[in-house]
């Protein structure tokens, strides 16, 4: 009995060893599986061109890979927003493609996928060379009834407020540009600066003060010369005139 109970055990381990290394083959297949589909859904997001063929080529893909919808939506996303303009009016009628089609084909999952990241899609195609063609993609889809009303207007709204925003910032840019390019020749002229440096720097009180201070220095000098002159050079009179004559120079300051 023992011997079987052995037997029995090592069958059992033998057999919970079997499956745990085919769970692991199993989970190394799906991880193998999933990068390469993410790396041909890059190379075809990448590639897409704005044909007819190519669009539809890609949508077909798509829905036939609809049990990858979150990843195929989320790659979308990526390349929308790596991509220039003209690309990535491109994925949007990739994306048009599928919601348009993606009941008929029964993965209508696509839907509600492309309607959560679709508000954050529209703020990037506010260029005016793509988004009068998003925004008639949006007017198909509202007289199609493909999104509710208030999902559409959101969009709308993404749309033309994001483009208004960055016009407007634009703008702005624009005047203080002109602003700055105005008042440069003036700063720029040298003759005009040193003329503003002398005016700024000008102080009439300094200037007084330095004409007083020399005034002082000449009248002590006066009076030195009239202590120190002999009788004979001091001033005289000449009979019948009341003007003197002095031989020192006329002061010019006012006195």
């Amino acid at each position: 009995m023992a011997a079987g109970g052995g037997g029995g055990g090592r069958a059992s381990s033998s057999s919970s060893s079997s499956s745990s290394s085919s769970s692991a083959a199993a989970a190394a297949s799906s991880s193998s599986s999933s990068a390469g589909l993410e790396a041909s859904l890059d190379r075809k997001l990448q590639a897409v061109t704005n044909t007819m063929e190519s669009i539809q080529g890609l949508s077909s893909w798509c829905l036939e890979n609809k049990r990858h919808h979150s990843t195929i939506v989320c790659h979308w996303m990526k390349w929308l927003r790596r991509s220039a303009f003209p690309h990535r009016l491109n994925l949007f009628y990739l994306a048009n493609d599928v919601i348009q089609n993606c009941k008929r084909k029964n993965a209508i999952v696509f839907r509600d996928a492309f309607a959560e990241v679709l508000p954050e899609a529209a703020s990037l195609v506010k260029d005016p060379s793509v988004s009068k063609s998003i925004e008639r993609i949006f007017k198909i889809w509202e007289d199609r009834n493909v999104y509710p009303e208030e999902t559409i207007l959101a969009l709308k709204e993404a749309l033309s407020t994001t483009f208004k925003t960055q016009k407007q910032l634009k703008e702005t840019l624009s005047k203080q540009q002109n602003k700055a390019w105005k008042k440069a020749p003036a700063s720029t002229n040298p003759k005009a600066a040193l003329k503003s440096k002398i005016v700024a720097e000008f102080r009439p009180q300094a200037l007084i003060e330095e004409l007083l201070s020399y005034k002082r220095s000449e009248e002590q000098m006066e009076l030195k010369e009239k202590q120190t002159d002999p009788p004979s050079q001091k001033p005289w009179k000449t009979p019948g005139s009341s003007m003197r004559l002095s031989t020192r120079k006329s002061r010019w300051w006012p006195m």
